[in-house]
C-alpha cells in the first residue's frame, strides 16, 4: 500500500462546505438532519498520524480521506449505511468513501425501519424448549451438539448475522458526526479489507439471540455467542480511534442459567483475528463487558504467525472482565492505557478476571500502563499465562505504585520458563511513552466517542 497524505485532493474544502454538501448526497435521510459536529466532519478527512502504532507501517492508514465529494455520505439508518458502504452499486466498493454516522443506528431494523425480533430470524424447526431438552448434559453428555435442533439453531443464527453484522470494505472511513452516533443491536466487520478508519462511534449490544451450547468449553461447558461489536478478520491497515464500546442495556449478568451456566449473548467488543495485521487501537473506552479484546483466535492457527501486529495505546478498560487484550501469535504493543476495576460489584456488574493474556507465541510489550484496582486484586492477577513464553513490561503502576508485571507473572507460574526477550522493539509511536500517571489522567479525560 502506497503512502498518501491524510489531506487528499478534496481535503482543502472547508468543514462548512462539507456540512452543506453532505446533507444532499445519495443515502442521506429525508427527515430534517440532526446538527452535525463541524469538528468531527473535518476529522473525516484525517488519516493516521505518522508513526502512530502498527497501522502506520507499510504506508500508513488513511481510510477514505481521498474520497470525492459524491462519495461522502451522511447516514441515519441501517438501509442508508448499507447503501453508502456499497456506493449504491455506482462504483467498486473499494472506491475511497467517507460514511458519516449521524444517529444511533439500530441494526435490528429492516429497510423500512421496522424493528425486528427473534421471531423474524427463528427457523420454523427451532425452539429453545426443544433445544434444551435435546442437549441436556445429563442425557446428551459432553458430545458436540448435532442433529435437527442444533441445525435449526445454526440456521436461525445465520439469518440474524446477515442482518446485524455489516461489512466495511477497503478504503473507507466510518466516523460519528453527532453526539449519539453509533450502532446498537449488531456490529461492524472488516473482513479481508484494508485501509479502514473507524472513529467517534458508540458500539452497543451486539446481542446474539441464538447462542450455542458447547459442553467441552471448560470443565462444565459454556454458552458461546458469535457477534462482536467490531470484528477485524483478515484485515490490515486499520485505525480504531475514540470509540465507546459496551453491552448497552442488556448485560449478560441478567440472563438465566441453563445447564448450570449463565447464558452468554455477547462475544467480544473488538476482536482482531484471522491474520489481521497493522492495526492501531487508540483512545477508546471499553466498559462493562467480559471478553473484551481478543488478538488471535486459535492456538493452532499458524497462519497468524508474522501477522497480528497491533498497537493499543491510551485506551480505558473500565469495569471489564478479561482479554484487555488476550494475545496469541502477535507482536502487540500495549502502552499508556488505563485499567479500572470497581471496588464494589453490583449484581449486574462484570466480575474481574485478569487484564493482559499471554497466549501461544505472543510477543507483548507492555509499557507505562496504569491499574486502579481494589486491594483484593493482587499484581499476579493483572496478567495471565495462556501457554505463552515471553512477555515484558516496564513503567506500569498498580494504584500509583510501580509494579513488576513480569515478576508477578513468573511468581504466579513458578514452573513456567518465561523470558523478557520478546524478540522485537516497538518503534512506531507518534509521541514518546509518557508516565503511567500522566497517561491515566489524559485517558480518563479524553478516551471515548466524541472526546
Amino acid at each position: 500500500m502506497q503512502r498518501r497524505q491524510w489531506m487528499g485532493t478534496w481535503g482543502a474544502l472547508s468543514a462548512s462546505l462539507w456540512l452543506s454538501a453532505c446533507a444532499g448526497l445519495p443515502g442521506g435521510s429525508a427527515s430534517a438532519p440532526a446538527p452535525l459536529d463541524p469538528a468531527r466532519v473535518a476529522q473525516a478527512r484525517e488519516g493516521l498520524a505518522d508513526n502512530d502504532g502498527w497501522a502506520a507501517a507499510q504506508g500508513g492508514t488513511w481510510g477514505g480521506a481521498d474520497a470525492r465529494p459524491e462519495h461522502v455520505f451522511t447516514v441515519r439508518t441501517r438501509a442508508e449505511l448499507v447503501r453508502a458502504l456499497g456506493l449504491g452499486g455506482s462504483a467498486p466498493a473499494s472506491t475511497p468513501k467517507i460514511v458519516q454516522i449521524a444517529a444511533m443506528i439500530d441494526l435490528m431494523t429492516d429497510d423500512a425501519g421496522r424493528p425486528l425480533s427473534e421471531a423474524d430470524f427463528r427457523d420454523p424447526a427451532f425452539s429453545w424448549e426443544a433445544y434444551l431438552q435435546a442437549y441436556a448434559p445429563a442425557t446428551w453428555g459432553k458430545n458436540k451438539p448435532e442433529g435437527p435442533q442444533e441445525a435449526a439453531r445454526a440456521r436461525s443464527a445465520q439469518r440474524q448475522a446477515a442482518q446485524v453484522i455489516v461489512k466495511v470494505p477497503s478504503n473507507t472511513t466510518v466516523i460519528g458526526v453527532t453526539a449519539d452516533a453509533g450502532f446498537k443491536n449488531g456490529g461492524l466487520m472488516v473482513e479481508n479489507a484494508e485501509n479502514v478508519v473507524i472513529r467517534h462511534l458508540r458500539f452497543e449490544d451486539a446481542y446474539d439471540l441464538f447462542p450455542e451450547w458447547d459442553p467441552k468449553d471448560g470443565p462444565d461447558g459454556n454458552w458461546n455467542s458469535e457477534y462482536d461489536t467490531l470484528a477485524l478478520r483478515g484485515a490490515s491497515q486499520v485505525w480504531v480511534d475514540h470509540n465507546t464500546f459496551s453491552d448497552g442495556a442488556r448485560p449478560d449478568a441478567r440472563e438465566p442459567v441453563w445447564f448450570g451456566r449463565q447464558v452468554q449473548h455477547h462475544d467480544g467488543l473488538l476482536d482482531i483475528t484471522l491474520a489481521s495485521t497493522n492495526v492501531t487501537v487508540s483512545w477508546n473506552h471499553f466498559k462493562a463487558h467480559d471478553k473484551t479484546n481478543l488478538v488471535g483466535g486459535s492456538d493452532s492457527l499458524k497462519t497468524d504467525d508474522g501477522k497480528l501486529k497491533v498497537t493499543f495505546h491510551h485506551n480505558w478498560w473500565d469495569g471489564v472482565g478479561q482479554r484487555t487484550p488476550r494475545v496469541r501469535w502477535g507482536e502487540v504493543h500495549v502502552y499508556n492505557n488505563l485499567y479500572t476495576v470497581p471496588a464494589t460489584v453490583a449484581p449486574d456488574d462484570i466480575r474481574y478476571g485478569y487484564s493482559i493474556g499471554v497466549g501461544v507465541n505472543s510477543r507483548i510489550v507492555s509499557q507505562a500502563n496504569a491499574w486502579e484496582v481494589p486491594d483484593s486484586v493482587p499484581a499476579p492477577q493483572l496478567v495471565k499465562l495462556w501457554k505463552g513464553e515471553t512477555f515484558t513490561d516496564s513503567g506500569s503502576t498498580r494504584n500509583g505504585q510501580p509494579v513488576d508485571l513480569f515478576a508477578a507473572l513468573q511468581a504466579a507460574n513458578p514452573s513456567a520458563k518465561l523470558s523478557r526477550d520478546v524478540g522485537w522493539t516497538p518503534y512506531l509511536m507518534a509521541l514518546p511513552v509518557e508516565s503511567a500517571a500522566s497517561a491515566a489522567a489524559r485517558v480518563r479525560a479524553g478516551a471515548g466517542a466524541g472526546r
